[in-house]
């Protein structure tokens, strides 16, 4: 008998900016810093979620939190989602 294929986790990677913009949001107090943690931690086990959806011009997927976004990459070879951008929408397609 056959068993079932269980998918192993992605790894998070995250580049110093986007930890730098983080950190810079959980110092402001923003009532989403927590909703994109949990977002950024659900990308391990589904790095394409609903909503997700690949930039066009960038080699990035984007992932929508509130006012907020996280632009990432992603490697299926590897098993790696790489944060590289967290900023509100005003500012992250700058």
């Amino acid at each position: 008998m056959a068993t079932p294929h269980v998918p192993t986790p992605y790894t998070l990677l995250t580049l110093p900016a986007a930890r730098r913009q983080l950190r810079q949001l959980q110092k402001s107090y923003s009532p989403e810093a927590k909703n994109i943690v949990l977002g950024i931690m659900s990308l391990a086990e589904n790095p394409r979620p609903l909503g997700s959806r690949k930039l066009a011009n960038r080699s990035e997927m984007r992932l929508r939190i509130g006012d907020y976004r996280v632009l990432y990459l992603m490697d299926d070879v590897r098993r790696t989602v790489t944060i590289s951008v967290i900023a509100h929408q005003r500012e992250v397609y700058r």
